[in-house]
C-alpha cells in the first residue's frame, strides 16, 4: 500500500473506530462525567478523521475536483449494484456535516445533548451506522471487511446491554 493508501484508508479506519468507541461511550455517558468527557474526545476525534479523510480522498484520489469524486463514487456503486448513483458523494459530504454538527452540540451543551429527543440520537445514528456499513462492509476491500462487521457485531451488543 502506497502513503496515498495509507493516507485514504488510515483516516477512514481511524474515524470508524473513533465512532465505534465513541458510540458505545455515548451509550453509557449520561450521569456520568468521566465516560462524557471520553465520549466528547473519541466523538470529536472521529468526526476529525473523517475530516481528514474527506481531505486526503480529495488530495490523492480527486484532484480536488467535485466531478472527480462524483465519477469515482458512482463508478464504485456501478461495479457494485450495477446502476452508478451519482448522488452518492453528497451522502458523504452530508455525513461530514451531521458528524461536525453532532460533535458541536456534544462539546457546547452536554447536558442538552444527552437529554435531547431520543428520536434525533436515532436518526443520527442510524444515517452513520448506513453511511459505515457502506464504506467499510458494502463498498469496502475484503480485508476491511470482517473487522468492520465484528465492531458493528459489538456495538450492537453493547446497544443491546444498554
Amino acid at each position: 500500500m502506497t502513503l496515498d493508501d495509507w493516507a485514504v484508508r488510515g483516516t477512514a479506519w481511524l474515524a470508524m473506530a473513533s465512532y465505534f468507541v465513541g458510540a458505545i461511550l455515548l451509550l453509557r455517558a449520561r450521569g456520568r462525567p468521566t465516560r462524557a468527557r471520553a465520549a466528547r474526545w473519541a466523538w470529536a476525534a472521529g468526526c476529525d478523521f473523517y475530516f481528514w479523510h474527506v481531505l486526503a480522498a480529495f488530495h490523492f484520489r480527486h484532484d480536488w475536483s467535485h466531478a472527480n469524486a462524483v465519477a469515482h463514487v458512482a463508478q464504485q456503486s456501478g461495479e457494485l449494484i450495477g446502476r452508478p448513483i451519482e448522488a452518492g458523494i453528497w451522502f458523504n459530504y452530508a455525513l461530514l456535516l451531521v458528524w461536525i454538527i453532532d460533535a458541536a452540540w456534544l462539546w457546547i451543551d452536554e447536558r442538552g445533548y444527552f437529554h435531547r429527543s431520543k428520536s434525533i440520537s436515532w436518526a443520527l445514528h442510524s444515517f452513520i451506522l448506513f453511511m459505515i456499513i457502506n464504506g467499510a462492509i458494502v463498498f469496502a476491500p475484503a480485508e476491511v471487511r470482517w473487522p468492520s462487521a465484528a465492531a458493528l457485531g459489538v456495538l450492537a451488543w453493547a446497544w443491546w446491554r444498554r
